[in-house]
């Protein structure tokens, strides 16, 4: 119910901001969350008696009223036995509701109508670093998606194609929502979250629900734009930033490009400078197959180390993935050479990359690679002016995992350390004592934004080596032939089991997945969650995950998790009337 009550006499300083829930990224996930805690309700219709749909999941729906609210229901117990490409239950369901028979390939109209109730509306925010849409903005406006376009569309809003879209496309859909939803004040593009911490539970008599005092965290960053510090306090935190914030990258290609957008950049500058070049393409999915293929068409030789043909691409339809089945094509064939500018190289793996001299013809830095066949031990040396590592990523969490707090400095402390050390006359003392204690909340949230921005990015272990199965400088050392196996699997260990530098949190997420003690990975290892409100079951009461982070990788899954976490929140708001 929406908060239109008498506020209490709680307030704020100026430089924070209450809101009842935050949500961490802007992309589809934070997108459609948005939608639902603005106000719009979700609806069920009456189910037609010629719809295949699940016999299950058709015999509960019609136990239920038409118009039945799907907030105030049992979305567990409706979701029970669905089977389909996601692990999480209620995405299942809110796919079967909004796309019926999609995997039969009938076209049906959804089973929900979206009403808005202003009662139903709950103060938020949607950060994210760049315009609405997330990852979408930074994909090659070229490249088209795996997923058609029906399964791309958030509700209510249908995609404008229903075969497979290019990213330009998908991206500027993503703007139009947000903008035909009548979302725009909820969105805050150019935030870089910091941190999440909890807030101090202060003893008050009871108040209205927008009230400081019931907040539950903080969470504070820095807007690029504006080039200050923000802090909000709310209730809840929403957790919808992705899964593909840091690229894995290999320890010996330490120049190698990970970006899909400059891969193509790099491609472009080769085909245009003339003369022969060769690019090495590392990675055995859809992604390695985009650069195979950019290269190909710009006439840079594409030299492609990749592991055995993943079973995903062998699955794609020939007349609806051309370009996915052709290359499949070219790596099952092998080293054959039977494909102008393409040569495989499956089960290899590089163990050293050396610079060259600078090719003449367009001023490129050439490198010597050499390539280790783990079958035959073999060694082969190429020389490439580019080279593209493309081996999946992982989520960027470390703003929930910060052990650093300036809380501890006493604003009194350190200006009595100012006046006794460095301030000498007596006018000069007053002049920085007043402007330290107006501008001390700033000071601190940059300082301890700067502090978590570095360990983010330089205390990740898995960063530094690359390998984590075996902590050894060397890719896939545990993987090679004995007599190629370096020092680290015959003696001891230079970092023991034991030692806590191993797996650096603070990037990882560890302590938040299925499995606590292993990184957070969308696929291998996500968040793990309350399969019935997506809130974070390794994590304080309040903070939810949903979209990629917690395995549903496919966007016509994403709008089940929103359905959950605001089905969630309404339901626990009712209760605390």
């Amino acid at each position: 119910m929406r908060d239109t009550m008498k506020s209490c006499q709680h307030t704020l300083s100026n430089d924070i901001e209450y809101k009842e829930v935050v949500v961490i990224g802007n992309g589809p996930s934070g997108m459609v969350t948005s939608f639902m805690l603005a106000g719009n309700v979700p609806y069920l219709k009456r189910v037609p008696e010629d719809l295949p749909i699940d016999d299950m999941l058709r015999a509960r729906l019609s136990n239920l009223p038409e118009g039945q609210n799907l907030y105030e229901t049992d979305l567990l117990e409706l979701a029970e036995g669905l089977e389909g490409r996601s692990q999480n239950p209620i995405p299942l369901l809110m796919d079967n509701l909004l796309r019926p028979c999609a995997d039969l390939g009938i076209p049906a109209d959804p089973l929900i109508e979206w009403k808005y109730d202003v009662e139903k509306q709950i103060s938020h925010i949607v950060l994210g670093r760049g315009p609405p849409g997330g990852a979408w903005h930074t994909f090659p406006p070229g490249v088209r998606t795996l997923s058609p376009g029906a399964w791309l569309s958030l509700p209510p809003l249908a995609a404008a194609a229903p075969g497979r879209l290019r990213a330009r496309a998908v991206a500027d859909y993503c703007r139009r929502y947000v903008r035909v939803c009548r979302l725009q004040r909820y969105f805050r593009s150019g935030a870089v979250v910091t941190s999440v911490t909890r807030a101090p539970r202060v003893a008050a008599p009871r108040c209205v629900a927008s009230c400081p005092l019931q907040a539950g965290f903080w969470v504070s960053g820095f807007d690029v734009c504006e080039g200050r510090a923000f802090r909000y306090l709310c209730r809840r935190v929403v957790v919808a930033c992705g899964a593909g914030a840091r690229p894995n990258s290999l320890p010996h290609a330490t120049d190698a490009l990970h970006a899909l957008a400059d891969i193509e950049q790099a491609l472009t500058e080769l085909g245009d400078c003339g003369g022969t070049h060769t690019a090495l393409v590392v990675g055995s999915g859809a992604s390695a197959a985009d650069a195979v293929g950019a290269a190909r068409a710009r006439g840079v030789r594409a030299l492609h180390v990749h592991r055995a043909p993943p079973a995903a691409l062998a699955r794609l339809d020939p007349q609806e993935y051309p370009d996915y089945c052709q290359v499949y094509k070219m790596m099952c064939d092998g080293s054959k050479g039977n494909y102008p500018n393409y040569k495989s190289f499956p089960d290899h793996v590089i163990i050293d990359v050396t610079p060259e001299v600078t090719d003449p013809a367009c001023g490129h830095a050439l490198k010597r690679v050499r390539l280790l066949n783990l079958t035959t031990d073999h060694v082969t040396e190429v020389t490439v002016s580019l080279i593209a590592v493309l081996i999946g990523s992982k989520p960027d969490l470390f703003f929930l995992q910060t052990n650093f707090n300036l809380n501890c400095i006493q604003q009194d402390d350190c200006i009595n350390c100012l006046q006794e050390k460095h301030v000498k006359k007596k006018i000069d003392d007053e002049r920085k004592e007043c402007f330290l204690k107006n501008h001390w909340m700033n000071f601190k949230n940059v300082l301890e934004q700067g502090i978590n921005s570095c360990k983010s990015r330089y205390l990740n272990y898995s960063e530094i080596n690359g390998n984590t199965d075996t902590k050894c400088d060397l890719s896939d050392c545990n993987r090679r032939p004995e007599k190629t196996r370096c020092a680290c699997d015959k003696t001891e260990k230079i970092i023991p089991d034991n030692c806590e530098c191993q797996a650096n949190p603070y990037s990882s997420g560890i302590g938040f997945g299925i499995d606590p003690k292993k990184p957070v990975d969308g696929r291998a290892n996500p968040v793990a969650i309350d399969k019935s409100t997506h809130e974070l079951l390794h994590g304080p009461k309040g903070v939810y995950a949903l979209g990629p982070l917690t395995a549903d990788n496919f966007v016509r899954f994403i709008p089940g998790g929103a359905l959950a976490l605001v089905a969630h929140i309404h339901k626990d708001k009712k209760s605390a009337e």
